[in-house]
């Protein structure tokens, strides 16, 4: 009984050891892309700067807000 405890023990130790081992490194995952966020004029809601309507130099999240 003794054996198969300890058998376990290793086993589980080595794939323990082997699952640490295919983790990626922290510095080899990319960071997501950050974007330039905005804030609508009228309802103060943070908008991506792609995503954002600009008229006269102020951003705006929908049309509702623009009229």
């Amino acid at each position: 009984m003794i054996k198969l405890i300890i058998i376990f023990l290793i086993a589980w130790l080595g794939f323990s050891v082997w699952r640490k081992l295919r983790r990626p490194k922290s510095n080899d995952i990319p960071l997501p892309s950050t974007r330039k966020m905005l804030s609508c004029n009228v309802c103060k809601t943070h908008i991506p700067e792609n995503e954002a309507i600009i008229q006269d130099g102020k951003a705006f999240c929908s049309k509702k807000c623009l009229g």
